[in-house]
């Protein structure tokens, strides 16, 4: 295809851009962005399903220069409408019967849920369009509008790591997962992390649509596009062919599944149903060679000690069978109550060294703001079914087992990435993963929550040992490919080989760096701005 023809194609592109109300260009961006999220296997489109709104984006800033003000109107737009895509899934919570609460109830509840959530998320996401705003007019662009396309996805890659930083930014929708799916594009977050693919994503989107605007340049944004997406590519190639995956001494793993969900693990007469289930799986595990088995998360919801009914069992369990068995249970140390990750060996002994969750479920475990919320919007308030908020572990609490050591995560946990790389660092060589999961049935919640753990393997290079309630139980291996799975809602139990790790993956030595180089240069463009605006004034004061 010659240059010519190349042009009157992207020139036909730009005429039919400017015929559509340009106001959809943002919601339509966004909820393809968000099934991209949904369902990975359509992840390629997320290399492209941006264009319409950084279309429009671009345009308007080129053009009118629009007041920050409508810049965030037009981001909150956007971020709403793509995070109530997301979060869709809260839907099949309903009717809520592990919560205790009625039907009426519970459609208060999951509207509260689905879109005050997705508020939250969008108030603080909808800044990215004002701060790239103002930052486009800063010189260093004013000098290189080429370089316009990046500065956007830094501002969108520093907001989505910002998401990390508090209880009210919940970092559910990152770029990344939606590229479980596409092969090597997924692994380059264990040399860079998953904020690179988000950068990565955004900046082919906006170079596509500079190129799109400025005619006379698209030969150097289409040559900086496949520069990024290659970048991206060979990225993961590396990662994934120095995956440590089945080196060393390789060792066999069990994940629990026991099916015991969350609306009936809490009833007195569920108990002899889970001890029942969970004494056979693990035989079943035992039969197949494992030396490790993992149970969920509060697998039955009580305190373990070694002494009280759940410890004696536990550990008659561990004896029995002759295996190390990690399981979750309530922990009281200091006045303080824990979501717990325990550690009991074959000789019946219980670990002194416990997990506690470090990132405890805001309105699942504990209330933030409690007074407050108490007063405004008492059901959100009484949706915990814990009488006491639980406190936050501190530390990874690395334990010894006979085949390595073993890092920890429950559930929350295992969307941040720094708790695993945390793990990793104090020397963790495999990571149990302790979840509930059952409050998500069969929903794409589920599907999410698990990709998240795929991409916490590939982070850390280290296997991941998965066990939920209902669903989803896995073996996932460094590269982020899964030896073993359950579906949602049976019961069973995924059996797998695992090796321990002591090698260390690039992204676990640097960790977010790629975040902070980003940081670092929106913040001497805007200081550069400043400075600029106050000599100026100087000037004229002059």
């Amino acid at each position: 295809m010659n240059r010519e023809k190349m042009r009157k194609i992207i020139q036909r592109v730009h005429d039919f851009c400017a015929k559509v109300p340009q106001i959809l260009c943002l919601p339509l961006s966004a909820v393809l962005m968000a099934l991209c999220l949904l369902f990975p296997q359509i992840g390629a489109m997320e290399w492209f399903v941006m264009i319409p709104a950084v279309w429009y984006l671009f345009r308007l800033c080129e053009g009118e220069r629009p007041r920050l003000r409508r810049l965030y109107g037009l981001g909150f737009l956007y971020f709403y409408v793509f995070y109530l895509v997301v979060w869709h899934w809260f839907i099949d919570l309903y009717p809520m019967a592990f919560a205790g609460v009625t039907k009426g109830e519970a459609i208060v509840l999951i509207a509260i849920c689905w879109f005050g959530l997705s508020l939250l998320q969008t108030v603080f996401s909808a800044l990215v369009f004002p701060v790239f705003g103002a930052l486009s007019r800063t010189r260093l662009i004013r000098k290189y509008p080429v370089l316009t396309p990046f500065l956007f996805a830094s501002v969108y890659t520093v907001a989505e790591w910002a998401q990390t930083l508090t209880w009210a930014g919940v970092p559910w929708a990152r770029l990344s997962l939606g590229q479980a799916e596409c092969g090597l594009l997924f692994n380059s977050a264990s040399l860079f992390g998953s904020y690179f693919i988000t950068f990565a994503i955004v900046a082919v989107n906006g170079l596509a649509v500079y190129g799109l605007l400025h005619l006379d340049r698209v030969r150097i944004a289409a040559i900086a596009c496949a520069a990024v997406f290659c970048l991206n590519l060979g990225a993961g190639a590396v990662g994934y062919l120095t995956a440590d995956a089945d080196s060393g001494d390789g060792f066999v793993v069990a994940a629990v599944q026991g099916n015991v969900g969350s609306s009936n693990k809490w009833t007195s007469d569920s108990n002899e149903q889970s001890y029942a289930v969970y004494e056979k799986y693990t035989a079943e595990a035992a039969a197949a060679g494992a030396q490790l088995v993992v149970f969920p998360e509060t697998f039955l919801p009580y305190r373990i000690t070694e002494s009280n009914t759940l410890g004696l069992y536990v550990r008659g369990l561990a004896v029995k069978y002759q295996v190390t068995i990690r399981c979750g249970g309530f922990h009281y140390e200091d006045g303080k109550i824990y979501n717990g990750l325990f550690t009991v060996y074959p000789d019946g002994s219980i670990s002194k060294t416990v997990y506690a969750k470090r990132r405890p479920v805001p309105f699942g475990e504990y209330v933030p703001m409690r007074g407050l919320i108490e007063v405004l919007i008492p059901p959100l308030a009484d949706m915990s079914m814990l009488a006491d908020d639980l406190d936050p572990g501190t530390d990874s609490a690395i334990v010894d087992t006979s085949v390595g050591r073993a890092g920890s995560l429950i559930c929350f946990d295992s969307i941040y990435e720094n708790l695993t790389l945390a793990s990793v660092r104090d020397g963790a060589e495999f990571i149990c993963l302790s979840t509930n999961d059952s409050w998500f049935l069969d929903s794409a919640g589920v599907y999410m929550h698990h990709t998240q753990a795929r991409l916490r393997a590939i982070e850390s290079g280290r296997y991941i040992i998965r066990s939920a309630d209902t669903g989803i139980s896995s073996i996932i291996a460094p590269d982020g490919s899964v030896a073993a799975e359950l579906p949602p809602l049976v019961e069973g139990v995924s059996i797998s080989t695992v090796y321990p790790i002591a090698s260390r993956t690039l992204y676990s030595y640097i960790g977010n760096i790629f975040v902070y180089l980003l940081i670092a240069a929106e913040v001497a463009m805007a200081l550069d701005a400043i400075l600029l605006t106050v000599r100026r004034r100087r000037r004229s004061n002059e």
